[in-house]
């Protein structure tokens, strides 16, 4: 079983509901909350290394 990579958010737009990531991903209208720290999933690395170096 694969597990998804987890992101963390940097902004929501008001006008689409998309979210931007650390990473520089958009995820278009999410619609869930994740709180990477009680899954048991991976963090995305590079997520990781914006949110420490802030």
């Amino acid at each position: 079983m694969e597990h998804e990579v987890m992101h963390i958010e940097a902004s929501r737009s008001w006008w689409n509901g998309s979210a931007k990531t650390l990473c520089g991903i958009t995820i278009p209208k999410p619609n869930t909350y994740w709180f990477a720290w009680l899954s048991s999933n991976p963090r995305c690395p590079t997520c990781e290394a914006v949110h420490k170096a802030r």
